[in-house]
């Protein structure tokens, strides 16, 4: 078998990554929708052609690695690689990447990467190239169909599902609640200006906007995740009727399965009560080189 290696060598490389993501995950527990953050990064001044490696066996790609980062943080990519190719790729795609990610020419020195708790194998594998796990968030959710309550008329309640995600609202609705800093704000920016998100949702109560919800719906799975969610304590006794209204949405929408950060949840709100049950973690790691 005569495996050839190259990197990166134009705009094209990103469709066979996406498709070749896709095809690797599909079976994957809850795994999101493919960020625009290969895309994005391609147009920084830190993309540099080494940090994206793809491997061939003949004209088939069997496998690729990639990695973006900002200074000296990388979000370092697994080595994706097909099943019977892992023995003899995995390992050379993950050198080539990381070996220049640490490289003086790059200068990577703070690694990241999150999987979801299910995935063992990919954690296993970066916890023996000497990453640690740092942080599990728990995400509950819930597969369709659901009981789902029909939406009545509230008095002063209305609401309106978007196509666009705005992010200025999500971020004045967070700023009323005072808990992020600027530099959150600017990380979260920069974040979910990598997310395709499918649609919002935004509520009112007496013409104010007191929840604003983000969702992306991987459409080959028909996975959603409620992404991006701000809400001000007006909205606490509505939480019920919005996440009806999200549910009602992804059934119109094909969606099959519906996750959320349990942390978004309001404390007061039971999460049964929403037909959430615990379903995976995100499982965040990191690694300091030098």
């Amino acid at each position: 078998m005569t495996i050839d290696y190259r990197f990166y060598e134009s705009p094209t490389d990103l469709d066979l990554q996406f498709d070749f993501w896709n095809k690797m995950t599909e079976s994957l527990p809850y795994a999101w929708k493919a960020t625009l953050s290969p895309k994005l990064f391609e147009q920084q001044s830190e993309f540099n052609e080494k940090s994206r490696c793809f491997a061939f066996n003949g004209d088939q790609l069997v496998g690729y690695m990639s990695f973006s980062g900002k200074g000296e943080f990388v979000s370092l990519g697994y080595p994706w690689v097909l099943p019977e190719y892992e023995d003899t790729v995995r390992d050379e795609l993950f050198e080539r990447v990381y070996q220049f990610a640490v490289s003086e020419e790059y200068g990577g020195k703070l690694f990241a990467q999150r999987f979801r708790g299910q995935w063992s194998k990919q954690i296993d594998y970066f916890l023996s190239k000497g990453f640690n796990i740092t942080n599990r968030t728990q995400i509950v959710g819930a597969y369709y169909p659901l009981l789902i309550k029909t939406i009545q008329s509230i008095p002063g309640f209305s609401y309106e599902i978007k196509d666009q995600f705005q992010f200025n609202v999500w971020k004045d609705l967070k700023m009323k609640q005072q808990i992020l800093t600027n530099e959150q704000v600017a990380m979260m920016s920069e974040y979910y200006s990598s997310i395709e998100f499918d649609y919002a949702v935004e509520c009112k109560k007496e013409n104010q906007v007191i929840a604003y919800f983000g969702m992306t719906i991987r459409p080959d799975t028909g996975y959603s995740e409620i992404l991006a969610v701000a809400y001000t304590d007006a909205a606490i006794p509505y939480f019920y009727d919005i996440m009806s209204i999200i549910h009602n949405e992804n059934i119109n929408r094909k969606v099959t399965a519906v996750t959320i950060t349990k942390s978004q949840i309001p404390k007061s709100v039971l999460q049964e009560k929403l037909g959430f049950t615990p379903l995976t973690e995100d499982v965040m790691m990191h690694k300091r080189q030098g």
